[in-house]
């Protein structure tokens, strides 16, 4: 199976947005598919997904979202 069809139909199986970040990989534990959100998300989405899916291990990672000051709206 594609990586662009195996992504999409976890996206479809766990109603995930099209906007996070999936990549495929291999880590000592075997295969891996790994989900980047904004920080704000990471809780719900940890969860609504299972700790493995299909053989593959899921990891969810988050980034920080920039904070906006009252000084850049102006």
């Amino acid at each position: 199976m594609s990586k662009k069809k195996l992504i999409k139909e976890f996206q479809e199986e766990f109603l995930l947005s099209k906007k996070y970040e999936y990549d495929l990989g291999k880590d000592a534990c075997g295969q891996t598919i790994e989900v980047l959100v904004p920080k704000r998300h990471r809780k719900l989405v940890r969860k609504k997904l299972p700790r493995r899916w299909r053989g593959y291990r899921t990891i969810v990672l988050f980034r920080e979202e920039p904070k906006i000051s009252e000084d850049e709206d102006e």
